[in-house]
């Protein structure tokens, strides 16, 4: 088994705190999303980690850094627009690299509390996913891809649902046996545009195959916005904003927020908001807000 870390996307919904740096790399109560997928990470083998060209190195000086083992895999890319898509990505390294053997896929950007090791014991030879139980199906509405399972098989599958039919999030996790591989490409070239997504792919699989649920509870955080990562990050603080030890906050009130880096915030008011590293605010009061890196915000005299 191989396992693979799909980390190719430009992560607009949170620039300009992505516009330079890549998602899986964010920092979640001080530590990189991607190391806590590598504490957790089961096989002997060093997983291979698929990102775009722009951010080939990040994810290189990272792994040095940190002390991790990864296969560096890039897609020539360099803008949103250009970029493969889940399935495209995987589909690009099975042909690319001749993988031919059961796969464990992992979105990069996703915070996975549970035990991957667990997850890949579960491995009956199906594809298998991993499926978060939100404990009710309004939770789900229009956000997730749903699965509606009975006992452990999945029977059917829902895209961001109106009316989600369960409470089962379907999380970027994944196991493919290998004699599935050849049918990514064929997926592709049958699914119309814009419906490539993982969600989608499984629900074309799921007439083909028989697909197994792994269903936990631990905790998970598709970070996908600015909502979800400042939740991530209080999920670790017990509710506390997240603070970084180089950041100034003199008379100001800092609420549901995480403050990235080194900064200097005073007599302001920060609600919700991620205030990326070097950042001055002084005299404001801001909601709901992303401070890109280096920003400068100050009362008017």
């Amino acid at each position: 088994m191989k396992g693979i870390i799909l980390a190719g996307g430009y992560a607009r919904r949170l620039w300009p705190i992505t516009l330079d740096r890549p998602k899986p790399l964010l920092p979640v109560a001080g530590k990189p999303i991607l190391d806590y997928i590598m504490d957790r990470y089961p096989l002997p083998d060093p997983p291979i980690l698929s990102t775009n060209r722009r951010f080939a190195a990040d994810f290189s000086t990272w792994a040095e850094d940190r002390g991790h083992r990864i296969e560096l895999a890039v897609e020539e890319t360099r803008a949103e627009e250009e970029k493969l898509g889940s399935i495209g990505a995987l589909a690009y390294l099975i042909e690319t690299l001749n993988l031919d053997e059961d796969l464990l896929v992992i979105g990069g950007d996703n915070l996975l509390l549970f035990d991957l090791a667990a997850f890949v014991e579960a491995f009956q030879g199906d594809t298998q996913v991993a499926l978060y139980d939100l404990g009710r199906p309004e939770a789900a509405r229009r956000r997730y891809g749903v699965a509606v399972v009975e006992g452990d098989r999945v029977v059917e599958f829902q895209e961001k649902p109106d009316r989600p039919r369960s409470s089962l999030a379907s999380t970027a996790c994944y196991l493919f046996p290998r004699r599935v591989l050849p049918l990514l490409r064929e997926f592709l070239g049958e699914a119309q545009q814009g419906k490539d997504a993982p969600g989608y792919f499984l629900s074309w699989l799921l007439a083909r195959e028989t697909i197994r649920a792994f269903v936990f509870q631990e905790g998970w955080f598709d970070i996908g916005g600015r909502e979800a990562y400042i939740a991530a990050n209080l999920h670790f603080t017990h509710g506390k904003p997240w603070i970084h030890p180089g950041a100034r906050v003199v008379d100001s009130q800092i609420e549901r927020s995480v403050i990235l880096g080194p900064c200097t915030i005073e007599g302001s008011v920060v609600r919700e908001c991620v205030v990326d590293e070097g950042v001055e605010l002084s005299g404001v009061e801001l909601t709901r807000t992303l401070v890109g890196r280096g920003s400068r915000l100050r009362v008017a005299d």
